[in-house]
């Protein structure tokens, strides 16, 4: 028998990391693009369109040279699951981590999360920067496509960045928390 809690006025329910997969895996998000969980909520994204999947493959092609470059035993990855929580499962662009080897990404072992913004800009830099700031993840970066900017955040506290810097499209991007890690964003 399930243990039913009283509460005093209706509310959400939030899902948990393990619902999420288990209703993704069933195909109940197969008719949108791509489906997030984010502090127990479900959110559905547009499909991915020429202006970020460029500024994406760019971005991890200057990313990958870099980290080879610093000699970095750090892992790149494109599009992973992020396991921040039990109720939090973002799919950040790209994520460089801690080598593990274990079967699903864990926050702790995120170093830096980017986000590419076409058409999420108001989304990425408010409840996303939050939920990162909020999981510790020491570095988050969000390309503004239209802008032609990298919005640079760091030095997480609680539920927010202190540090916040805007480098253009043509200038270099040096990481502030992975030493050495430098990026070309010229071709963004």
């Amino acid at each position: 028998m399930t243990a039913q809690h009283a509460i005093a006025a209706p509310q959400r329910a939030k899902l948990t990391v393990k619902d999420f997969l288990l209703l993704s895996e069933s195909g109940a998000f197969d008719d949108y693009a791509r489906a997030e969980l984010i502090e127990g909520g479900v959110w559905v994204v547009n499909a991915i369109h020429r202006r970020h999947a460029r500024a994406h493959a760019a971005l991890t092609g200057e990313l990958f040279v870099a980290l080879k470059a610093i000699g970095s035993p750090l892992d790149l990855f494109s599009n992973p699951s992020t396991e921040l929580s039990n109720t939090s499962l973002p799919e950040p662009d790209i994520v460089i981590a801690e080598p593990e080897e274990t079967k699903m990404l864990a926050g702790p072992e995120v170093r830096l999360a980017v986000e590419i913004s076409d058409s999420t800009l108001d989304m990425d830099l408010s409840r996303k920067a939050q939920l990162y700031a909020k999981h510790q993840v020491p570095e988050y970066w969000v390309v503004d496509v239209e802008a032609r900017l990298i919005h640079q955040l760091w030095a997480p506290v609680e539920e927010a960045y202190s540090k916040h810097q805007q480098i253009a499209f043509g200038d270099d991007l040096a990481a502030m928390t992975i030493v050495g890690l430098k990026v070309a964003t010229a071709g963004l």
